[in-house]
């Protein structure tokens, strides 16, 4: 069977840390993988608003996740608090890809290094929509 890889860009743009509560472990005694992604979604949340953005509105317009990755490297146990960075890399014209850099403790144990397609939807018109000039702005800097 062949193994994911998914590399983490060099640069950072956000980061935050979220703890993994008791509510977020599987009967295998460690960090259940739904869970995971709703801490990846609570941290993308959290970029969004960081830069004075929301998932549903990114100048009029919203996102959808095209696709998802996750290539576990540990396992997490509660109560480790997990560090998430988030990085944005390969845009297209109505998209792009959103990374996402999981570690624990001193933040040199990896938990998971993830990815999600992200595209820019008008709910309006409910069709696929171009990447606004407020979001460009990310791959200028």
């Amino acid at each position: 069977m062949s193994r994911l890889s998914i590399t983490y860009p060099n640069h950072t743009l956000f980061s935050c840390s979220l703890p993994v509560r008791i509510t977020d472990i599987n009967y295998g005694q460690h960090l259940a993988h739904d869970k995971l992604i709703s801490m990846l979604h609570e941290a993308r949340s959290q970029f969004f608003l960081h830069f004075g953005m929301q998932e549903s509105d990114i100048a009029g317009l919203g996102i959808i996740l095209s696709d998802l990755s996750i290539y576990y490297q540990t396992e997490s146990f509660y109560p480790d608090t997990l560090n998430i960075d988030i990085t944005l890399d390969e845009p297209s014209r109505c998209g792009c890809n959103m990374f996402y850099r999981v570690t624990k403790g001193d933040g040199e144990t990896s938990v998971a290094t993830a990815k999600t397609g992200l595209v820019f939807f008008d709910y309006q018109a409910k069709k696929v929509a171009s990447m606004p000039d407020e979001f460009k702005a990310f791959f200028n800097t």
